[in-house]
């Protein structure tokens, strides 16, 4: 099955993309790796009139380690979370189960936080983002 039409809208900042989802005015939803949206277009679960693509927003793709914590960007790809040196020395567990998300292909495209927006269990365990630094 193919989704239903919609609007496809690129944005390249934050204030870009609350400007596209305003607009939409409810009936918009965020592209980011795709990997759990796209079969859910395909199989009309879910229906937006506007898509918007944030992928190419840098602000949003970073793994960054501060005093007291690790803060990792919305867009940043399960691949990359498997591979950080901040997270292997901080939290290893999380890099370890970045192995076991797909395969290399899906890991490379699928990000942490749309993973967790869809609650899509099989891409991540929503709870390995609440491990304490």
């Amino acid at each position: 099955m193919k989704p239903a039409a919609f609007e496809y809208v690129v944005v390249d900042s934050v204030t870009r993309a609350v400007a596209a989802l305003s607009e939409a005015d409810g009936e918009a939803k965020i592209l980011a790796g795709g990997q759990s949206l796209v079969p859910m277009l395909n199989f009309r679960l879910v229906k937006p009139a506007v898509l918007v693509d944030i992928n190419r927003i840098p602000d949003l793709t970073f793994i960054e380690e501060t005093d007291n914590e690790i803060r990792v960007g919305a867009l940043t790809r399960h691949h990359q979370l498997e591979m950080s040196p901040v997270i292997a020395r901080h939290l290893p567990v999380l890099g370890a189960a970045m192995t076991h998300v797909a395969h290399l292909a899906i890991r490379n495209r699928g990000q942490a936080g749309a993973s967790k927006r869809w609650l899509d269990a099989p891409a991540i365990s929503p709870w390995l983002l609440l491990l304490p630094p």
